[in-house]
């Protein structure tokens, strides 16, 4: 059991190891605490879409400078993070969604992105077998796509170890300890963990840590659940990522079978993240309505998870009101896995007083007190 450490990451989750990467890479000394195994909280039940389809700006950039990351991902870290450029492609069914789809393109073109928007024949060529009848126009990201986050965490983990960062896995943390408002080092129950620098990168469990602080962060539960098929009758193999804006059902493919999921944006923070199969009618009769063959396919399972979700849908990055020296990377609403490794470079940036690679000003822990502009594409 390590005593001190330059900084101790709390969280081995996806996040955290890409920080700890990214600060062993400037030659600190790094701690990994993980309360249960790397990768196993919300990482596992992360569905790996990676997109770059945002409507604010600091989404857009976020995800492109982690795709860099994710088509190297073998010379970086080793292993595979198993990136697969399928496309994400937004349906829009009323002319609210056209605009927001037509502005968010050129944001994200403009950035360096190469999406583009289609009309309702140009999806139809690619998506035989799928009801567009009310579809006016949709926004593809042909460098869009998913990965696999088990495998991904996996080589984190060794890349970690291998450049000499601790990792410790069922190390709970139980209290983090200041010392005139500066951190003095993190109490686990192995031990305490001397360090003048703390980064919670601890999704759902980041408002309450904060709170044993005397600081509110609104980064709340959310049940989120995913369904997969035998088979996918009716559905294309070379299917893109698909997203109805107007059900927030999404669906692609998953081998011979079908992914799904969504339209369970509205519900009350919790922490139950139990699947629960009497939810799965509704989408599934959310789904048949774009895709009528699959009413004939057999439920094959699913799994469920909670979503750490902001106010307006982005994350929190960077150090915590009055602490500068305890940095947060949570709150990601869905988009962890995607920017992490964008992330990992961020924080590290910020804690050894370098300029970002990406300005993530609109992240601010401290922003919750003013006006929010929330994220357009959320589904």
């Amino acid at each position: 059991m390590p005593r001190t450490a330059d900084v101790v990451v709390v969280g081995g989750g996806i996040v955290g190891l890409c920080v700890a990467h990214q600060l062993r890479a400037r030659r600190l000394r790094v701690v990994v605490v993980e309360r249960g195994r790397c990768g196993q909280g919300s990482t596992a039940r992360a569905t790996g879409g990676i997109r770059t389809q945002f409507g604010t700006e600091v989404n857009v950039r976020l995800s492109l400078r982690s795709l860099v990351h994710f088509r190297e991902w073998p010379d970086r870290y080793g292993g595979d993070a198993g990136y697969r450029p399928i496309g994400y492609l937004f349906l829009a069914t009323t002319p609210s969604q056209v605009e927001q789809l037509r502005r968010g393109v050129a944001l994200q073109r403009a950035c360096g992105a190469r999406n583009q928007l289609l009309d309702r024949d140009e999806v139809a060529r690619g998506l035989p077998g799928v009801v567009l009848d009310d579809v006016l126009a949709a926004a593809f990201g042909p460098d869009d796509g998913l990965g696999d986050p088990g495998a991904a965490v996996t080589s984190l983990v060794s890349a970690c170890r291998r450049a000499g960062v601790e990792v410790l896995e069922e190390t709970p943390m139980v209290r983090l300890q200041l010392d005139g408002g500066r951190p003095a080092g993190v109490v686990t129950r192995r031990g305490r963990i001397a360090a003048e620098a703390v980064v919670l990168a601890t999704g759902v469990w980041t408002a309450p840590i904060a709170r044993r602080l005397g600081l509110e962060l609104p980064i709340a539960p959310h049940h989120r659940q995913v369904y997969r098929t035998r088979t996918a009758p009716g559905v294309p193999d070379r299917c893109p990522l698909t997203v109805d804006l107007g059900s927030g059902v999404y669906f692609h493919r998953d081998g011979p079978g079908l992914i799904f999921g969504g339209g369970d944006r509205v519900g009350e923070p919790g922490w139950d993240d139990r699947f629960r199969p009497e939810e799965a009618p509704r989408i599934v009769e959310l789904l048949t309505r774009r895709l009528p063959a699959m009413a004939d396919a057999e439920l094959a399972g699913g799994w469920a998870g909670l979503r750490e979700m902001t106010p307006d849908d982005l994350a929190a990055v960077g150090p915590l009101p009055g602490l500068d020296r305890v940095h947060v990377a949570a709150g990601f609403s869905g988009h962890g896995f995607m920017h992490a490794p964008a992330v990992g470079e961020i924080v590290a940036a910020g804690l050894c007083r370098e300029a970002p690679p990406v300005d993530v000003s609109a992240l601010d822990p401290a922003r919750f007190q003013r006006q929010l502009q929330a994220e357009a594409y959320v589904f």
